[in-house]
């Protein structure tokens, strides 16, 4: 089963109009980044930079697009590097090249802090300070909150609260992140990251 990872983080609220009165901050901010591109079998290195998308929606009685007003997401940046973000009122969610094994992966030692330190310079930009990660495609628990409650614009911390009260545990330690335990049907830990020893450099 093909299943992508999904990270979600804290942000500060926002509105349609605060994101667009801070849409160009935050992609200067996304790309003095200075990601590396990813590598596409068969294309090569891609090209280009963060561009963002705002939501629209085709209005048949004016024939023509127009902006999606009723949209949850309210802004999307799209990139050629690994991650592309969505960002809601209070909620941040990043998509990934990565399969949600990866993090259950031993190869991901080499990847693993490069990817985190990513991640964390991103969600900063929107004031974010700590993440889950989620995966699609009916994985047991995680696609339930991705599609039913992060798509739907529930906040970040209503979610996390939902897990908390589900008593469903939180990992920290990548390190104790083995394939063999993982099973999609029966998803038995939350990976979370708070970032701890990136905040403290």
């Amino acid at each position: 089963m093909a299943t992508d990872l999904h990270i979600i983080s804290n942000c500060r609220s926002f509105t349609q109009n605060t994101i667009e009165e801070h849409k160009d901050e935050f992609l200067a901010k996304l790309k003095a980044l200075k990601l590396d591109h990813i590598t596409v079998i068969g294309s090569g290195k891609l090209t280009g930079d963060w561009e963002y998308e705002l939501p629209e929606i085709y209005c048949e009685k004016q024939d023509k697009v127009i902006p999606d007003i009723d949209a949850k997401e309210l802004i999307s940046f799209n990139s050629p590097f690994v991650f592309n973000i969505r960002v809601y009122e209070n909620c941040v969610e990043l998509t990934t090249i990565y399969k949600y094994r990866f993090l259950y992966e031993d190869e991901k030692t080499d990847y693993i802090n490069e990817f985190r330190k990513n991640i964390f310079d991103i969600i900063s930009i929107f004031g974010g300070t700590e993440i889950i990660y989620l995966a699609d495609n009916g994985c047991d628990k995680l696609a339930e909150y991705l599609e039913c409650q992060v798509w739907e614009g529930v906040s970040y911390y209503d979610i996390k609260k939902d897990m908390i009260n589900k008593k469903l545990p939180f990992v920290s330690d990548y390190d104790n992140l083995k394939l063999n335990n993982l099973n999609y049907r029966n998803i038995k830990e939350l990976v979370f990251d708070d970032f701890k020893d990136l905040k403290s450099l």
